[in-house]
C-alpha cells in the first residue's frame, strides 16, 4: 500500500517479526514484507505508568497522554484494534476524527477501499489491489472525492451505499488511525488494544501496545527497536 499512514502502520504491525505478516482476522487483512528489525528489549508493565499512561486509568486520560507524546516525542499515528462496524449510522461525527478508513466486505477483497485523510480532507483513495483512485466508485456522481471535506464524508459514504452494487463495502467499516490532533472517540474504550510507534533516535524507535479491559488500562508492552 502506497500512502504514508499504511506505511506507520506496517511498522507497527511488523516490528516483532524478520518476516512477512498479515494483520491478525479482526482487522484487514494487510501484508507488509518490512526490513528486518532488531528488538533491543521488551518490557510489560502491569503496574505504575509508562509515559504518562497509567495502568487502571481509563481511555479518555490514556488518550490524553498520548496526545501529549505528539507533542514531546514526535509521535505519528495511534492505531486503534477491531474499532469496526457494520452499522454506517453510527460514524456520523466519527469520522473526522480518524485519518485512516477502510472499508470492505466481510471476507476481505481486493476491491476494498482505503481512504487516508490529513489536515480535514481526503488525500488519497486506494482500492486494496493497491489501484490508486482520485475518485470511489470512479464512475458514479455520488462519490468520495480527493480534496473532499472530512465533515462531508459521512453523507457522501451514505449516498454511496445507497447504491445497490457497492452496498457491501460496507459490511465492515474499519476507523483504523486515529488523528491525535482531534478529540477522544467514546468508541475507542472498547477497542483492546491500541499500538503507536515512535523514534527516539536515529537508528531505534519504540513500539507501545496498550491492552484494555472494560474500558480500563490493565497492562502497556513496550518493544525498544533497533531499526535496519
Amino acid at each position: 500500500m502506497k500512502n504514508t499512514v499504511l506505511a506507520l502502520l506496517g511498522i507497527a504491525l511488523t516490528s516483532l517479526s524478520t518476516s512477512c505478516l498479515t494483520s491478525p482476522e479482526v482487522d484487514p487483512q494487510i501484508a507488509i514484507c518490512p526490513p528486518p528489525v532488531e528488538i533491543l528489549s521488551q518490557d510489560t508493565i502491569t503496574t505504575g505508568s509508562y509515559r504518562g499512561m497509567g495502568i487502571n486509568e481509563t481511555a479518555e486520560r490514556v488518550y490524553t497522554a498520548i496526545q501529549a507524546l505528539q507533542q514531546t516525542e514526535g509521535l505519528p499515528y495511534l492505531n486503534v484494534v477491531s474499532n469496526a462496524t457494520s452499522e454506517l449510522t453510527q460514524l456520523q461525527g466519527r469520522l473526522p476524527l480518524y485519518q485512516y478508513i477502510l472499508l470492505d466486505e466481510n471476507q476481505g477483497t481486493d476491491a476494498g477501499v482505503q481512504l487516508t485523510l490529513e489536515a480535514g480532507v481526503v488525500t488519497s483513495i486506494y482500492l486494496n489491489s493497491g489501484q490508486k483512485l482520485s475518485q470511489w466508485p470512479a464512475k458514479a456522481d455520488a462519490s468520495v472525492r480527493l480534496g473532499d471535506r472530512a465533515e462531508d464524508l459521512y453523507g457522501k459514504l451514505v449516498k454511496v451505499r445507497a447504491q445497490k452494487q457497492y452496498a457491501s463495502k460496507f459490511e465492515r467499516i474499519f476507523l483504523i488511525t486515529k488523528d491525535l490532533a482531534k478529540a477522544y472517540d467514546p468508541a475507542m474504550a472498547q477497542s483492546p488494544q491500541w499500538y503507536f510507534a515512535f523514534k527516539t533516535a536515529a537508528d531505534q524507535m519504540e513500539e507501545i501496545r496498550v491492552y484494555w479491559e472494560a474500558g480500563q488500562l490493565r497492562s502497556i508492552v513496550v518493544s525498544r527497536l533497533k531499526l535496519p
